[in-house]
């Protein structure tokens, strides 16, 4: 039996009105009345942190999967309706139950390099970020696979350890951007070069700074993109970021915090943008060490979390209250639950019965960056005082966090970007193997671990919707993470920028069909 293209959207799309029709969704009929004076300019964007390196293979910050996304392209990629939908690929299908994945290369797409886009090169990527020993970040999150072939010169086969419904998606996230094989060879170099075949090439690259990228004439989408050419550029201080915007050196803020954002909205000829998304900050509480292997523990500090309050002081009215585990509203296979609510003298008991009366004292630490980390963990320290916790907040630059803190096994606050699919951020956050096991939790939930395996090997969609609903029930009540809301995506740009959609996973920008009018500050630079 085979699972084709159209199975797949059937079954796996994400939020509201996807039954649309693929034709309306990417390749729309905006390209057909594409005019002359849309093309030309530059647009300018601003974020606040993540900009080391242009490698797809090892880039792990939103920043860096933005300017990715323009310079490369994957074999699939997922639309502002959170459709899979064709990029390199043409058409997809499964066969033996959706353990092998066959796709189709559509042909003439073109490297930068002026070389046409084959088989042998995505095997060669995917070979790459495999490889145990180029260590990719992320390599973990494009599934179980097996072994990659090239059937023929079009054609790339997948054969996976275990059957895997959501295969498709997988090829849309950030890691998976296909890369040329000529610029494997030496992925050191590749944090400054690139080798891609996105609407976009490299002209300049600042670590740290910002990357400016220039219209690729060969493109394969004809007439795209409109835009000459592209700048991100980093702003560290949020304030000095939205000066910037104001006095129109910059186009669109990538991300705006809520505060700002009111800012934004009140500036004449300006659109402040907001979509609901999956991104949250989570509180790591490590359950193979004391105090917080005593699930009692865990649950006394959840309890003492007003999640409304907490919402409201970070992020304002724009976003959705969480349940202490990481799918929001925004993926297909939500389960709603009642939601916990502050009960400090529950909270009391449980640590007495805990063995821990007198109260407990331990240390968070977070990145300076983005502020959400160090807003989250002040609030529960004062949240959490009366219950009888006593924590120190230690905020760190975001460098010396990642190598000293981040996945390391002791509490801190973590932050995630909304994924393509339910299954891509809960495999990321509490398998062993495929993933983090951030909380270092899986050994002592092996049955939950085995009903997220089971969830992604079926492609019966009834069943998988009933064992994530079940996982999500015991991640709530066992868990080892506070998640008290998930933010909703917010952006600001000028008029002047048009036909520029906001992604829920906001490091998806797409500017293939962005433009700008004639009284935009950079249209004929």
């Amino acid at each position: 039996m085979t699972y084709s293209r159209r199975d797949f959207l059937r079954s796996t799309a994400i939020g509201a009105g996807l039954a649309a029709p693929l034709a309306q969704t990417l390749f729309g009929p905006s390209v057909a009345r594409a005019q002359g004076d849309k093309h030309g300019g530059t647009l300018r964007i601003s974020a606040t942190f993540g900009l080391s390196t242009i490698n797809p293979v090892a880039h792990i910050s939103g920043a860096e999967w933005m300017a990715t996304r323009w310079l490369y392209n994957n074999l699939t990629r997922l639309n502002v309706k959170r459709e899979v939908v064709p990029d390199l690929a043409e058409s997809w299908a499964a066969s033996e139950g959706g353990r092998v994945w066959t796709f189709k290369l559509r042909r003439g797409v073109q490297f930068h390099i002026g070389r046409e886009v084959v088989a042998d090169d995505a095997v060669a990527t995917m070979q790459t970020i495999l490889d145990p020993k180029t260590a990719s970040p992320y390599r973990g999150e494009i599934g179980p696979i097996e072994r990659v072939d090239a059937i023929d010169k079009y054609t790339v086969r997948f054969t996976l350890r275990v059957p895997f419904a959501d295969f498709p998606a997988m090829m849309t996230l950030p890691v998976a951007r296909i890369v040329a094989r000529e610029g494997l060879g030496d992925l050191k170099a590749l944090a400054a070069k690139e080798f891609g075949s996105g609407p976009f090439r490299l002209r300049e690259f600042v670590p740290g700074d910002r990357v400016t990228v220039e219209r690729f004439p060969s493109y394969y989408r004809s007439g795209l993109p409109y835009l000459d050419a592209v700048t991100l550029k980093i702003f560290p201080e949020p304030t000095t970021e939205l000066t910037a915007f104001k006095g129109k050196e910059t186009d669109l803020i990538w991300d705006v915090s809520p505060d700002l954002f009111s800012q934004v909205a009140g500036t004449p000829g300006a659109d402040a943008m907001a979509v609901p998304g999956g991104t949250f900050a989570n509180v790591i509480l490590p359950s193979d060490k004391p105090p917080f292997n005593d699930s009692r523990v865990r649950e006394a500090l959840k309890y003492t979390v007003d999640r409304t309050k907490m919402l409201a002081a970070i992020h304002g009215a724009h976003g959705e209250l969480a349940n202490d585990h990481p799918v929001s509203s925004a993926y297909t296979f939500y389960a709603q639950l009642p939601l916990r609510t502050p009960d400090l003298g529950k909270a009391k008991a449980l640590l007495r019965e805990a063995g821990h009366g007198g109260g407990i004292s331990f240390k968070i630490s977070v990145a300076a960056s983005p502020p959400i980390r160090e807003q989250m963990a002040v609030i529960l320290k004062e949240m959490a005082k009366p219950a009888g916790f006593n924590i120190d907040v230690e905020v760190l630059p975001y460098d010396r966090y990642l190598a000293q803190v981040w996945n390391k096994g002791v509490p801190y606050v973590g932050f995630y970007a909304t994924r393509p699919t339910a299954d891509t951020i809960l495999m990321k956050l509490y398998h062993p193997k495929d993933g983090l096991d951030e909380g270092r939790w899986a050994p002592s939930h092996a049955e939950a671990v085995k009903m997220l395996e089971q969830a992604r090997e079926t492609l019966d969609v009834a069943q998988r919707r009933r064992l994530y609903a079940q996982f999500q029930k015991v991640a709530r009540d066992d868990g080892p993470f506070i998640i008290p809301f998930f933010r909703s995506e917010l952006s600001g740009k000028w008029a002047y920028v048009r036909d520029f959609r906001l992604n829920a996973s906001n490091f998806e920008m797409d500017l293939e069909e962005v433009w700008l009018t004639a009284d935009a500050p950079r249209k004929k630079a």
